[in-house]
């Protein structure tokens, strides 16, 4: 780690901690619960005959829920754009710039090992188990972080790098975004924020009046890119937005989960003719991704702040690269069918999620966080 150090160049002490580190714990109890809503979106069914045979009542509801787990991708872009956004802001008033340099070097410690390790992982199961194909073109497609155009054009792998196209559009917002923040100032910003909200719902509109499958509205990074730009708005109106009482937290946080469950009760998630509903559920879906990021700033709840629940959002990560290897262990060891035992294997799945999720934060991803604060200009969450 040292010589990796001298050969990138250590960012000078004096830059750092001026005013302590950016850090707002409830902020790691929400990215918890976004990891919930994909494991539960990735592992449970959604078909209504799943819950009228396990005669829970509203079987419908049961299935919408479940299907609105899939917004907690969205959620998670949300907060990425926000504390990224918040971290540069900081930068550039503490240093008088943005070091694009540093920023890259953070990224690549914080996403790069856990992420490389999971593709090899894919590779080998795909040569050694037969439920976990992988061609090529999904590899390459990962590797250059276009994991998601190849989800667009060929559907999702049935394998355990099936979440990693989120990743893909991660690192395009990091390419991009602190490029445009060195270059623009605060009302630049806003007004690309606000452009990218329009982009993304006309480029929804765009695809399906073209007639395109629903993989694109779905993958694509125009389509996906209104969840970045409402956490970048919330980061630079951070100071300026109202504070928000218990009651209207609550009311946001509700109406945000509502429109999850609602907008989900409307998406087809397989490849297929779409319509004009599609495009105006993905809007919805962000909309309401950006409520919840809202309610939830500065929130002193428990649920949220939580040592347990904060401790469980420090590994989240890890947690989402690893939960289909979670479920894949439980799978490969009970072959449950259907109905309770279904249901009790991905609960056991989730357990080796978290047992997995402390492992690689533990032995695969700290080394490198302990390393990336050293190029940090604003210091962030202590590992």
């Amino acid at each position: 780690m040292g010589q990796l150090t001298e050969v990138l160049g250590e960012v000078p002490l004096a830059r750092v901690h001026r005013q302590g580190r950016f850090y707002q714990p409830e902020l790691d109890g929400l990215r918890f619960y976004a990891f919930l809503g994909v494991f539960v979106f990735h592992s449970l069914p959604s078909q209504r005959e799943f819950y009228r045979g396990l005669h829970l009542p509203l079987p419908g509801l049961w299935g919408a829920v479940v299907k609105s787990g899939a917004s907690g991708v969205d959620l998670f872009f949300a907060l990425s754009a926000f504390l990224i956004t918040s971290l540069l802001l900081r930068e550039r008033q503490e240093t008088g710039g943005i070091s694009l340099r540093l920023f890259y070097i953070r990224r690549i410690l914080r996403i790069w090992p856990l992420y490389f390790l999971v593709v090899a992982l894919g590779v080998v199961l795909a040569h050694t188990m037969a439920n976990q194909p992988l061609p090529w073109y999904y590899v390459a497609g990962y590797l250059l972080f276009v994991g998601n155009w190849v989800h667009a054009v060929f559907g999702a792998p049935k394998s355990i790098c099936s979440p990693l196209w989120t990743v893909s559009i991660e690192e395009q917002f990091y390419l991009i975004w602190p490029l445009l923040m060195k270059m623009l100032q605060r009302r630049g910003m806003i007004l690309a924020a606000i452009f990218t909200v329009m982009l993304a719902t006309l480029s929804r509109v765009g695809w399906v009046l073209a007639g395109a499958s629903g993989g694109y509205l779905y993958y694509g990074s125009p389509s996906r890119c209104d969840s970045l730009a409402l956490g970048i708005l919330l980061a630079l109106f951070a100071d300026r937005l109202p504070k928000l009482t218990r009651g209207m937290r609550l009311l946001l946080l509700a109406g945000g989960l509502i429109g999850w469950i609602v907008s989900s009760a409307w998406l087809i998630e397989l490849p297929g003719p779409v319509s004009m509903r599609w495009a105006l559920g993905r809007l919805i879906v962000s909309l309401a991704s950006g409520a919840i990021l809202y309610a939830c700033l500065h929130s002193r709840s428990k649920l949220l702040g939580g040592n347990w629940v904060v401790r469980l959002g420090k590994i989240s990560y890890g947690l989402y690269l690893l939960h289909p290897t979670g479920i894949l262990i439980m799978l490969s060891l009970f072959h449950p069918i259907w109905g309770w035992k279904m249901l009790a294997t991905k609960a056991l799945g989730l357990a080796m999620t978290v047992i997995l999720g402390f492992a690689s934060y533990r032995w695969i991803e700290s080394p490198f966080l302990r390393l990336k604060d050293r190029f940090a200009c604003v210091l962030s969450r202590p590992v």
